[in-house]
């Protein structure tokens, strides 16, 4: 094994993938050390997963609605066994497509456990790899509340591996991530309830937009409980309880913790002290991706920016041109688009402010009329007549759609002109065009 390269990346997910795959199409010698899967969370267990089982909750939400209404037959069960096999087939060729790619472009994959041993120097089973720049690419992990009995609450992790549904889970946190995790299974047929400390849901999103999603949830049966710190998680004859407060439990078959995510740092080793994190615990990077320890860089979800896919696999291809083409900013995040993938999707770009928000409409669209759960469409935009910087949206396709509105904000549109952009009739877009 070579133990000289121009830069070595420890971590496999989409940040650490990117870098490497653009720095060794840049002419570089490239070291790759992934201690588990290729693919990191996304892949593995986060969004790809996720997105296999919500296409399958979404029909299921939009059937059960026209089946409540008497248009259609009962709603057919889920076949978990061949949607658990399905899914495995389809993350295990993401896997090896990745593996393809880093043997197309000349990177050294390296299936070990990495730890920074020295500025430049890293050390996997006892051989010492060196590089003037060192890449942390290392992720997160999902982390649990300290509380009495949290080792028996699965976490997002362990839910996206399920291979049998349960008839009943509460879900502690309100974050995206949580509500994600309702929506989809009560959708597929659980008795769903979220508890949150906060005084409502989706707290990452505007307060109007949030508002509309979670109508939509409880519209959906979930139940959801606000401004709640649960106490302590129990075994029982039947299940689990949920205690709530000295009067108040939950009795559940599974309680999942959807409560944060720490970063992956044990690859620092003894040089953790040198290196600054902020107070979320995410290391501290420059315009360049640099840490306080010069010669080390970080990228997604273990460096201070914000922890989604797209900004990690754009943060590592813009690293690798800093580092060896030509230089380029780093993604501004107020151009990021994010999706909340409940029923129907919430999904913002331009990161708004109830106080910037100058028009906003709540409606019930066409399918309303069809279906028994009657969902709720929103649309919000942000800024000022004379240049729109935020769009929101609540309806189905709205993750597709925010896309867009991101391309559409970089150039900063006046109202006037976005009124001449007809919708398509009849949808929530004629709305926002109008």
């Amino acid at each position: 094994m070579d133990t000289e390269y121009d830069a070595i990346v420890i971590g496999g997910g989409s940040a650490g993938l990117s870098f490497a795959r653009h720095a060794a199409g840049l002419g570089r010698k490239i070291a790759l050390i992934e201690r588990a899967e290729l693919g990191g969370t996304c892949v593995n267990r986060g969004c790809v997963p996720k997105k296999m089982l919500w296409t399958v909750a979404d029909a299921l939400h939009r059937g059960s609605g026209l089946t409540r209404a008497g248009l259609l037959g009962a709603t057919p069960p889920v076949d978990m066994e061949r949607l658990c096999a399905r899914r495995g087939d389809k993350l295990a060729a993401i896997r090896q497509s990745y593996r393809d790619k880093l043997g197309e472009a000349g990177v050294t994959l390296i299936e070990d456990v990495a730890e920074l041993t020295a500025p430049g120097e890293v050390t996997i089973s006892g051989r010492r790899l060196r590089a003037p720049r060192v890449v942390l690419a290392t992720g997160g992990r999902p982390v649990k509340p300290d509380m009495e009995g949290a080792h028996l609450a699965c976490d997002s992790d362990a839910v996206l591996n399920w291979t049998a549904l349960p008839r009943s889970m509460a879900i502690i946190g309100g974050g995206y991530i949580g509500c994600e995790m309702a929506a989809i299974h009560a959708a597929l047929g659980v008795r769903v309830t979220l508890v949150t400390d906060t005084d409502r849901v989706l707290t990452e999103f505007s307060e109007a937009a949030a508002k509309v999603g979670q109508a939509n949830m409880a519209a959906q049966g979930i139940r959801i409980v606000t401004g709640c710190t649960p106490e302590a998680v129990r075994e029982t004859d039947d299940g689990l309880e949920l205690v709530l407060d000295a009067d108040t439990s939950l009795a559940v078959e599974k309680v999942v913790a959807a409560t944060g995510r720490a970063p992956n740092l044990e690859a620092l080793g003894g040089l953790a002290e040198r290196v600054a994190a902020t107070d979320k615990g995410v290391l501290k990077i420059d315009e360049r991706f640099e840490t306080s320890l010069p010669g080390l860089h970080a990228v997604g979800d273990c460096a201070d920016r914000l922890p989604l896919t797209p900004v990690a696999s754009g943060d590592g291809e813009t690293l690798a041109r800093q580092l060896f083409g030509t230089h380029r900013p780093p993604v501004d995040l107020r151009h990021v688009a994010t999706t909340a993938f409940v029923l129907p999707p919430v999904a913002e770009v331009g990161q708004p402010s109830e106080a910037a928000i100058f028009e906003q409409k709540t409606l019930s669209p066409l399918s309303a009329a069809l279906r028994a759960d009657a969902s709720q469409d929103y649309y919000g935009l942000g800024g000022s007549e004379s240049a729109v910087t935020s769009v929101s949206l609540v309806a189905e396709g709205a993750h597709e759609a925010i896309a867009w509105a991101a391309q559409m904000l970089l150039h900063r549109p006046d109202r006037d002109t976005m009124r001449r952009a007809l919708g398509v009739h009849p949808s929530t877009s004629e709305e926002v065009m109008g």
